[in-house]
């Protein structure tokens, strides 16, 4: 995908081997999502939308849950009466949290004697492609998601389709045994499809229009079953009047996609394998989180037609929505962070209320762990409700957001007012230990789970994130003078409040002088394999551990091997793109890629959508299930950028991740913090040249990717260094380029 970039068309042929839904080629306009997959030579289209949901139930939070009152339960011992604290609804009797549903799929029947011979995915159009026989003849098929209404478009021109089959997700037993427990009448049955009346949701109609050489399949709401019906017809109506056929009306959505792909960040490696996880992980981040749509849930847009979604396809925020959105930055798609920040901004007054109610603040803001599309606590882990660092990871990627895209508007009209109102949350929980500070209530995310080994004192996670709070905090205060009383409470904090909890390091075999490690919390080190690797967060993606420091890297490093002595037993999906972040920060990009390699075999379906569980036994405890989470197969995206390019405390490190093996390699359009836009070019093993350009005014503080001199050209100056950390000052439009002088071209001779 390097040449001509207005020209790409990145095509990923598909397997025919689908043995269900999420083997499928997914197609998405960020609000529709369709799964195109093959069955004995029909095509099963399952449809769904992001925002189609059941809202009733969920965590209720009773007036006697507040954090002094759970504490003093905890100090006491009474962990069952703490868990009380968080019940779940129950309607018909039965607990309830809202969920996303099941919706359904259309099962399109072709003519005798077709055959589907192969199928492919074009990335940058956003259309699937097949390729069918009849009689000796080619004939193509071609289908896509409209990118201006909730309409999947499949063209026909030669005929091949005799007949499509509505199949709504009552039709299958598990989804109907949840409609049946929980009070939701069955569909109504049309001609053209059905439409779901919910209690207390918007109704739902699920519409299949055909005319000549194209068919169109519509969901849209209505405030009734009649509404809903009349709505959708209306858009397919409107589709039916367009005479330029599927051709012309597909048009403007190849279009569209071709334009967020301009933008992207390219990469080219030799390793076939490893590039296709990227630009598919990019694919899908875009299709999950459509600029100006829908932000990213567990499945996106993507959720089967055979059962509601595992753990409600809501927003998981101690891992799973950060993962969903972590490639934004360096592939300079920023906009897909949007649907996240436009929906947590319009969640502010509940964050307020829930900061209100557990601590008693009128100025803080609190965001729980698993919540629905209105912010409304869903139920399952209790521990994660007041796990006050999924507050803080938001705060983490808006002030990120700012800093990849030099808004300062955002950074002091959003950022810091965020980060201040979480902080003073962290604050209340705080109590005096001597003259330092303590957090008697911290969560390491799902170690222990709901269990009592779930809570603990000073937890490296929460540590973490207050720091990254207090630092930032304590830089916009030293730059703009915007709130002195925040940046005193931030440096009064940072002052007593550890960075994070260490212990007696866990092995002894190499050497006999002392050591510590990084905890998950006080007297608990890292005692077993687990899946998320919170204890490390300092290191990525927090960046608050400073490897200069002898005493903070010899605890990294010495959590490090015990990680990795604790091993993968444990691990889900998700786990291996962070890991792989993880051990190229620490310095082992072998692994790194291994982790990607691993998380290929293990996790990813042929399809390279990522399961939640392992494929097969022996790698992992977690394994067997169809638990599809789209969270892994996007982050692994960022975990291939981070090979090319990182930016740790502040300075850019670029091809330092890539490993050895990888002699030649490139990149073009990385974006890093100060707004700048990267490219470089690596052969016969050594770094050639790396070209900078500049969004705004700023420094970059570059290593040096050469190692020894480098030339730098510059408005056509030529100047050279051989510092190992070269600053740069750049305005806004500037270019430059730096050389490898061993090149010996015109630079190195000078």
């Amino acid at each position: 995908m390097k040449a001509g970039k207005a020209d790409i068309s990145y095509e990923v042929p598909w397997t025919l081997d689908t043995a269900y839904c999420h083997d499928g080629i997914p197609l998405s306009n960020g609000v529709l999502g369709a799964l195109v997959w093959f069955q004995d030579q029909t095509l099963m289209l399952t449809v769904n939308r992001a925002d189609y949901w059941d809202h009733r139930g969920g965590t209720v939070w009773r007036d006697d849950c507040t954090y002094d009152h759970l504490k003093a339960l905890l100090t006491s011992g009474d962990f069952e009466s703490a868990r009380g604290l968080f019940p779940t609804a129950k309607v018909n009797g039965k607990e309830k949290r809202p969920t996303r549903l099941a919706m359904g799929r259309f099962e399109v029947k072709l003519q005798p004697g077709a055959r589907i011979q192969s199928a492919s995915l074009l990335l940058t159009e956003g259309e699937a492609r097949l390729v069918c026989h009849v009689r000796g003849e080619e004939h193509l098929i071609r289908l896509t998601v409209a990118i201006d209404q909730p309409v999947l478009l499949l063209s026909d021109p030669d005929s091949l389709v005799t007949a499509v089959k509505p199949v709504p997700s009552y039709s299958f037993a598990r989804t109907k045994a949840y409609f049946d427990d929980f009070g939701i009448a069955a569909p109504t049955s049309l001609k053209d499809g059905w439409v779901q009346e919910l209690p207390e949701d918007p109704s739902c109609a699920v519409l299949l229009h055909r005319q000549e050489g194209m068919f169109a399949i519509a969901a849209e709401y209505g405030a009734d079953p009649e509404d809903a019906v009349g709505r959708t017809r209306a858009i397919l109506d409107a589709y039916s009047r367009a005479a330029a056929g599927y051709d012309g009306i597909a048009a403007g959505t190849r279009e569209h996609w071709r334009s967020l792909w301009r933008e992207a960040a390219d990469i080219h490696l030799p390793d076939d394998e490893i590039e296709r996880m990227y630009y598919l992980g990019i694919y899908r981040m875009l299709g999950s989180s459509m600029p100006g749509r829908i932000a990213p849930t567990l499945q996106g847009p993507w959720v089967e037609e055979f059962r509601n979604p595992p753990w409600s396809c809501d927003y998981h925020f101690n891992i799973n929505v950060q993962q969903c959105l972590w490639p934004a930055y360096g592939a300079n798609l920023l906009d897909c962070l949007m649907p996240l920040f436009k929906m947590i901004d319009g969640w502010k007054p509940i964050l307020a209320r829930n900061a209100k109610r557990f601590v008693g603040i009128e100025d803080g803001y609190m965001l729980g762990h698993s919540v629905d599309d209105r912010g409304h606590p869903v139920g399952g882990m209790w521990t994660g409700t007041i796990d006050q660092a999924n507050t803080s990871w938001i705060a983490q990627m808006m002030w990120q957001y700012a800093r990849y895209a030099g808004d300062e508007a955002f950074m002091l009209d959003e950022v810091h007012p965020f980060m201040v109102k979480t902080l003073r949350v962290f604050h209340q929980m705080m109590e005096r230990d001597g003259d330092l500070y303590s957090l008697p209530v911290s969560v390491s995310p799902e170690f222990g789970g709901s269990s009592p080994r779930g809570l603990a004192r000073n937890s490296t996670f929460f540590l973490v994130n207050v720091r990254f709070l207090c630092e930032k905090l304590l830089e916009l205060e030293e730059k703009y003078a915007v709130d002195p009383e925040a940046a005193a409470m931030a440096a009064d904090i940072y002052a007593k409040l550890p960075p994070y909890t260490a212990g007696p390091r866990q092995f002894q075999e190499f050497s006999t002088k002392p050591g510590l490690e990084l905890y998950l919390w006080e007297d608990q080190p890292l005692s077993e394999s687990h899946r998320h690797h919170s204890h490390l967060a300092g290191i990525f993606p927090f960046d608050t551990m400073d490897m200069d420091d002898p005493a903070q890297k010899e605890a990294a490093m010495n959590a490090y091997r015990s990680w990795v002595d604790k091993g993968m037993g444990r691990w889900s999906g998700w786990s291996m793109p962070w890991a792989s972040i993880l051990h190229n920060r620490l310095g082992s990009p072998d692994m790194a890629l291994l982790s990607l390699r691993l998380l290929k075999d293990v996790y990813m379906m042929p399809s390279y959508a990522t399961r939640h569980n392992a494929n097969y036994r022996g790698f992992s405890e977690f394994t067997g299930g169809d638990v599809m989470q789209v969270e892994a197969s996007i982050a692994t995206a960022a975990a291939i950028l981070e090979m090319y390019v990182s930016c740790v405390r502040g300075t850019v490190h670029v091809f330092s991740g890539l490993p050895g093996r990888f002699k030649d390699a490139s990149f073009s359009g990385i974006r890093t913090e100060g707004a700048f836009l990267l490219s470089g070019v690596k052969s016969s093993g050594k770094v050639r040249t790396v070209t900078v350009f500049s969004e705004r005014d700023d420094t970059l503080r570059l290593a040096n990717p050469f190692g020894g001199r480098a030339a730098i050209r510059k408005d056509g100056s030529l100047t050279w260094t051989e510092e190992d950390v070269i600053v740069l000052e750049l305005r806004r439009g500037e270019c430059l380029v730096l050389e490898n002088a061993e090149n010996g071209g015109t630079a190195a001779n000078g």
